[in-house]
């Protein structure tokens, strides 16, 4: 049980470094369910698996594990089967349509099962926008696979001409012949490898991919029907609650746990630093556990500035990226370091950020229960994760079970973020749950939320360039610490360039957060690229354009220019930032309402231009983009976790600023769509530009250069 969860979880604590989900890779094995269980698990039918050739620019996670599979039932249901989970951005959607039209299948008739572990393949985590450049396209492919091996199959079945045999209202056709897809599917039991050739729907053909499409499962949205983990039954179930320290990181001492015990119906579980109850009701284990006198070591946390200095004391000289690395340490064009020193003119700064929580609208919620299966212990768990598998992995090994006795069914999430991606709560209710003999259900508080989870990494980034007086870019030198490598290569055109990550022990428990270290990269990209614009004076959006090859690249650019008002900006706060991020281009212009006196900005408009090649559901892409923008200003402007000591003082949404409605601009969003050019992944890659396009407002209407994240507070520091 040692090897690859015991090293991905040192990995993670150690390292602390979000991009690493290659660590995933390095597994020798995959626990996917076997045919015979999926199909005892799903009843009657055939399962088909589809093993599709993984894609040049696939990531490390994805490489030997895009396999699709599709049941079919006798009464003619189709259903898909993927490891991808539901967090709100449409993913159920996207792959229902996607089979739907492959198979020359309404949508209404195709089902999706997703995230169990006990049914589907794993298709690693829902992360990274990968879901449509990655498991899209396989399920295509395996879509279209069955499509033409039920067609081969009806035309020598009946004798016929295989073009004469068409898809009709579900059902194979050939003359006077008619068998719908049940029927069809019982004459091949188990298909393994796609047939070579099966030909994808062009998009000058298609009918459901393209079109605009509301969640598939909206209707219940709206109506509060949905359920998700706290609102899911089991018999018999019991509530939990974890007794915590009030400091960030602290050992257990001793307990006082008298009071509790007395209580009618709880139980007291404690197991090394874990102190937890269980209850009838969730409210009677909240008091129990509040009833509990815990004396901690802890441990103190230093403030911002001895913590940014920290990294560039402990970091790690960037090393040569491994093949199939999604987001290398260290990416280089040249000599950097001489193209620098032969410039006519340099310039050089550093930006920081603070950390910032995910603060999801559903806190994190598991529902753990324990049985017996051939006399031995078996573990199911339900909530909302982005990654089933790795939780899966992370609690075999952490109750000493092969994996194949763990079951993690995932429920849909109210939004993640990255923050979903370990097993916290899964393990504390499935620690629960062995103790009490009974279903427990534990729900995270939101002071959870934002003391114990992982946080967006702090970082400090300096960036040095060399430039001629024609302000053509010489040289680029980019140094970020500890927080991460997306979004870290220079998209602009520059003669030589240096790029590279410096991984540093941290004090805080980081990890994943939306677009991971994008936002500071691009920050910190942009923001300099503006700056080098005013000593050259020169107009930012030329500057940036007459340094700009990419011809996508520029044509958002100029779109977002001239849609956001660029040109007549005069007395407007008006910011622009662009960026290439998941092979998307994406360019925003940005109005703000700027008030000097009280050092604060509201965003007031955001013209955004969206590149992401083919664009499968324009709806939902809008949707993301919108969302994306309203994100990002809050951690643009006044997002963040603050302490003293050694304890965070950020505990609850009285004390931690997210955006409100009232800080809502008007968004525009406009995209170009390109159909014969492969879709890009589109939930993280928006919010990169939001922050450096409002510090260029700022900066275009009041002179002030503010350097660190969140905005705000860094005016607020500035001398008066």
């Amino acid at each position: 049980m040692d090897s690859l969860k015991a090293r991905y979880i040192a990995s993670l604590e150690i390292e602390l470094e979000p991009e690493r989900y290659e660590l995933f890779s390095d597994a020798t094995w995959r626990f996917s369910p076997t045919r015979r269980e999926v199909l005892g698990r799903l009843g009657a039918g055939v399962l088909f698996v589809f093993t599709a050739p993984v894609p040049a620019r696939a990531s490390a996670e994805a490489k030997d594990a895009l396999s699709t599979r599709f049941h079919i039932s006798p009464t003619n249901v189709v259903t898909l089967l993927t490891g991808k989970v539901e967090l709100g951005q449409g993913a159920r959607t996207l792959l229902t349509r996607a089979a739907a039209e492959e198979l020359r299948l309404p949508p209404e008739r195709v089902l999706i099962t997703m995230g169990d572990t006990g049914l589907v393949p794993d298709d690693g985590g829902t992360w990274a926008s990968l879901t449509t450049p990655e498991t899209l396209p396989a399920v295509r492919r395996a879509a279209a696979a069955l499509r033409e091996l039920l067609i081969d199959t009806a035309a020598k079945l009946w004798g016929a001409p295989r073009e004469s045999v068409r898809i009709e209202g579900g059902a194979f056709v050939s003359g006077p012949h008619r068998r719908d897809f049940g029927q069809m599917a019982e004459l091949r039991a188990v298909m393994s490898g796609i047939p070579a050739g099966a030909p994808l729907t062009p998009p000058s053909e298609w009918r459901f991919l393209g079109q605009p499409a509301g969640q598939a499962d909206g209707w219940s949205c709206v109506t509060g029907e949905k359920q998700f983990t706290a609102d899911l039954p089991a018999a018999g179930m019991l509530h939990g609650a974890v007794v915590r320290p009030r400091a960030h990181t602290a050992r257990l001492v001793e307990a006082d746990s008298e009071e509790a015990g007395r209580m009618p119906g709880v139980r007291i579980v404690r197991e090394g630093d874990f102190l937890g109850v269980t209850a009838l009701e969730p409210a009677a284990a909240r008091r129990a556990a509040r009833s509990i006198k815990a004396k901690w070591d802890e441990t103190p946390l230093p403030d911002f500035a001895a913590m940014l200095e920290g990294f560039r004391k402990g970091a790690r000289a960037p090393v040569p990226p491994k093949p199939g690395v999604r987001y290398p340490a260290l990416v280089t064009k040249g000599d950097a370091a001489a193209a620098l020193s032969g410039a006519p003119f340099r310039h050089e700064s550093t930006y920081s950020l603070r950390p910032i929580a995910h603060t999801a609208l559903e806190p994190r919620a598991a529902i753990a229960e324990w049985s017996k299966v051939n006399g031995q212990d078996f573990l199911t768990v339900r909530g909302g994760t982005q990654a089933p598998f790795a939780v899966r992995l992370e609690l075999a090994e952490a109750f000493r079970l092969a994996p194949e006795r763990v079951r993690v069914i995932a429920a849909d999430c109210g939004g993640a973020f990255g923050g979903k991606q370990r097993g916290e709560v899964f393990l504390e209710a499935a620690r629960l749950a062995r103790d009490a003999g009974k279903p427990v259900r534990l729900v995270w508080s939101r002071e959870e939320e934002l003391t114990v989870a992982y946080s967006r990494p702090a970082g400090v980034i300096d960036v040095k360039s060399g430039f001629n007086p024609q302000g053509q870019l010489l040289a680029w030198e980019f140094h970020n610490y500890n927080s991460g490598a997306a979004g870290l290569p220079m998209h602009y055109d520059v003669e030589a360039s240096w790029c590279g990550f410096h991984a540093a022990p941290a004090p805080l428990r980081q990890g994943s957060y939306r677009s991971l270290a994008a936002v500071a990269n691009t920050f910190a990209r942009e923001s300099h690229m503006e700056e080098v614009a005013a000593r050259l004076e020169l107009d930012p959006v030329e500057f940036r354009l007459r340094n700009t090859v990419d011809a996508r690249l520029r044509e958002v650019m100029e779109k977002a220019a001239a849609l956001g008002g660029w040109q007549g900006r005069r007395g407007k706060a008006l910011g622009f930032a662009a960026n290439i991020e998941k092979d998307a281009r994406l360019a925003l212009c940005v109005e703000a309402a700027v008030d000097p006196a009280a050092r604060t900005a509201r965003l007031v408009r955001a013209v955004m231009v969206f590149d992401p090649g083919a664009v499968l559901n324009p709806d939902h892409l809008k949707n993301q983009i919108e969302g994306a923008i309203l994100q990002g200003l809050g951690g643009a402007l006044f997002e963040e976790i603050r302490w003293e000591g050694t304890a965070f003082v950020s505990r609850r949404l009285t004390s931690y600023r997210v955006p409100r409605f009232q800080d809502s601009p008007k968004v525009e969003v406009h995209l170009i769509d390109r159909r014969t050019v492969e879709p890009a992944g589109a939930g993280e890659s928006p919010i990169t530009v939001v922050a450096p396009a409002i510090a260029s407002a700022i900066f275009h209407s009041t002179g002030k250069r503010l350097r660190s994240l969140p905005l705000e507070r860094a005016w607020r520091e500035l001398p008066a």
